[in-house]
Parts: C-alpha cells; sequence; structure tokens
C-alpha cells in the first residue's frame, strides 16, 4: 500500500500540529514543569521551557513543512515524505530527551 497526500497530511496536522501547539505552550509559557519527569531540584525550569521548547515546537513545525512541500511533488515521492516525516519526528523528540536529561540541569 503506497502513501497518498491524504495521509501525508493527516499525518502532519495531527502529529505535527499537537507537537507545534506542546511545544508552543511549554516555551512561550514557561510551563517546563509540565514535562514528565521534571524534578525541580534537578532541573531549571527556565532552561527546560526555552531549550525543549524549542525543540518540541520546531520539530512540530519540520513535520508540517515537509508536508507543505510534498503538496508540490510528484506522487513517486510520497513513500520518501512519510519516511522523512517520521525521522523528524523521532529524531526531534530524541534530541529535545537529551536536552531535557544532560543540558537543563542546574
Amino acid at each position: 500500500m503506497k502513501p497518498d497526500l491524504t495521509g501525508i497530511l493527516i499525518f502532519a496536522f495531527l502529529g505535527g500540529g499537537i507537537v507545534t501547539f506542546i511545544g508552543s505552550i511549554i516555551k512561550f509559557f514557561n510551563a517546563g514543569d509540565v514535562l514528565n519527569f521534571y524534578d525541580e531540584k534537578i532541573h531549571d525550569k527556565n532552561k527546560v521551557s526555552k531549550i525543549v521548547g524549542n525543540d518540541i515546537f520546531y520539530t512540530g513545525l519540520g513535520i508540517i513543512l515537509i508536508a507543505i512541500i510534498s503538496i508540490f511533488l510528484n506522487n513517486k515521492y510520497y513513500y520518501a515524505m512519510m519516511i522523512t516525516q517520521t525521522i523528524i519526528l523521532l529524531m526531534g523528540l530524541l534530541l529535545s530527551c537529551y536536552h531535557f536529561f544532560w543540558t537543563c540541569k542546574k
């Protein structure tokens, strides 16, 4: 089963939209303490909000950007676009975890 443009756009605006929304809440409202493993004794809330919020926000925007680019491409590239979106999501979330656990400490 080959992916079509509808699948790419649904993944982008559901997955990417939710990730962008969560990243913007964390970034713009200084809400780093809503993350699951946040401990105020270990982590700096401002660093977590700024760094991890940026990571999550730009990950979601990257997913949406790939979907917008795929509108203008031929349908033989749709599978590559879906793989690219998945890789951006996984790498962005791994980068967010790395920054959260190793660079956002006090």
